[in-house]
């Protein structure tokens, strides 16, 4: 029988990770690029069995030119922390960039926030999920980073400063990718692509300073939930009744 994703879904989403996680494997054998990606999930996490990290960075690699660049992301965080192999800045540049083109929205922002600042950033989105479909996992709920060893904190820093140089240009460019990408799955984070995107016409970063731009796409974000950009928008006199009709909850 080939493999059925959506019954795998069904018995992951149930908690019967074994059975789920050895349909992955059957469907990865298949040649199955998600069935791999979702077994690696499975070893990266214990969730039918050990845990098996460096098992999972095959699985995933096998699941690289996955469109939407989801694998290419996890490898990249893998290689950040030493998670399943041995930490490699470099590479985890690599992997986040063939990400980024891909598709990836959290590959996008995080190399975009990289080329603002200089330097090689702890992520704040630790892995994805795709059991059923899209989904961060947040730092504190995440698989990844449970066992990475940052040897020498101050050469872990240096190393952060001088893998990724300053570039501006190249964070606007990713900053734009994240704010036209299709929000499907991904509605907060397009618009957080939105709001650093229209900071970038606003403070004149990358590009030349155009406050109309700026203020057009951060009403943008802020239609689409981003908390940041309302808040700026109430800053800078918008009609609180207009941004009273935006789709955003207080405690977001």
């Amino acid at each position: 029988m080939p493999f059925d994703k959506n019954a795998a879904d069904v018995l992951f989403m149930r908690g019967e990770y074994e059975k789920a996680r050895e349909m992955f494997l059957m469907g990865a054998e298949e040649g199955s690029e998600i069935a791999a990606y979702n077994y690696a999930y499975c070893l990266l996490g214990g969730y039918g069995g050990e845990r098996d990290p460096a098992l999972a960075k095959s699985f995933f690699t096998f699941a690289r030119d996955m469109e939407g660049g989801e694998s290419c992301y996890n490898l990249a965080v893998m290689y950040l922390d030493g998670v399943g192999v041995e930490r490699d800045l470099r590479q985890a540049l690599a992997y986040m960039t063939d990400a980024a083109e891909l598709g990836s929205v959290e590959a996008m922002l995080y190399l975009g926030m990289c080329y603002t600042l200089g330097y090689m950033l702890y992520p704040d989105i630790t892995g994805i999920c795709m059991i059923p479909y899209h989904k961060p996992e947040m730092r504190l709920d995440g698989v990844l980073m449970l066992e990475g060893d940052m040897g020498d904190i101050a050469k872990d820093e240096e190393e952060r400063s001088t893998v990724v140089r300053q570039d501006q240009r190249r964070a606007f460019e990713y900053f734009a990718e994240a704010a036209t990408a299709d929000p499907t799955y991904v509605e907060d984070l397009v618009a957080k692509g939105r709001f650093l995107f229209a900071r970038c016409f606003i403070d004149g970063l990358g590009t030349d300073i155009n406050r109309n731009v700026g203020m057009q796409l951060m009403l943008s974000a802020g239609k689409l939930g981003s908390v940041e950009a309302v808040a700026f928008l109430a800053e800078n006199g918008v009609d609180t009744r207009q941004l009273a009709e935006f789709n955003v909850k207080p405690n977001d």
